[in-house]
């Protein structure tokens, strides 16, 4: 049996309170979780998606979402971090948070119908020889600050997952592999 919680994620914005005795179980239907369980950790698998981590030290909390384009412009970020407020009392400028190797900007070419949902993200939006393409991580971090995070506590793996060839990529062709990654609140000792 596996000792992590596994999300079977959907790219939506559901957001689901785990402990340990979630341990060894998938989580239907989210992209992301909390706890104050040190005895939970919790997973995420991406490919070219942002893994997003939470750290609140001041309540011993944690949380980690999957967030690709879909989860950014539902919210995922802004609702994670009310959830830990609303569930720890997470004060949002006490919380550290750290955004995991994703698919750069140069490489992540979208659509007009995807880029009408950032305009107020105007910032994040590039169009070069008739093509668009976006900067997640950008957005993230904007949505973080909009969520009371303070910047200094935002942290960015500037890593591409189209460019680093260890890490899994969707758009390099990887169309079933994710990069796991596990988030355990740190020991007490």
């Amino acid at each position: 049996m596996k000792n992590y919680i596994e999300m079977d994620q959907i790219h939506g914005n559901r957001i689901i309170l785990v402990s340990k005795k979630d341990n060894g179980k998938v989580v239907k239907k989210c992209d992301g979780m909390i706890t104050n369980d040190p005895e939970a950790t919790l997973s995420v698998h991406v490919a070219d998606c942002l893994p997003i981590f939470f750290y609140s030290p001041s309540t011993n909390s944690i949380g980690v979402v999957h967030a690709g384009w879909r989860g950014l412009y539902k919210g995922i970020i802004g609702k994670t971090v009310e959830l830990m407020y609303k569930k720890f009392e997470a004060v949002p400028k006490d919380i550290t948070t750290y955004i995991g190797p994703h698919i750069c900007q140069k490489h992540y070419e979208i659509k007009n119908d995807v880029s009408v949902r950032f305009t107020r993200y105007s910032r994040a939006i590039k169009k070069s020889d008739g093509k668009i393409y976006l900067d997640l991580g950008r957005i993230a971090k904007d949505q973080l600050i909009e969520s009371g995070i303070s910047k200094i506590k935002i942290k960015i793996d500037e890593q591409c997952t189209f460019e680093n060839m260890t890490l899994d990529s969707y758009r390099r062709g990887d169309l079933t592999k994710r990069t796991k990654y596990l988030f355990k609140l740190p020991s007490s000792s």
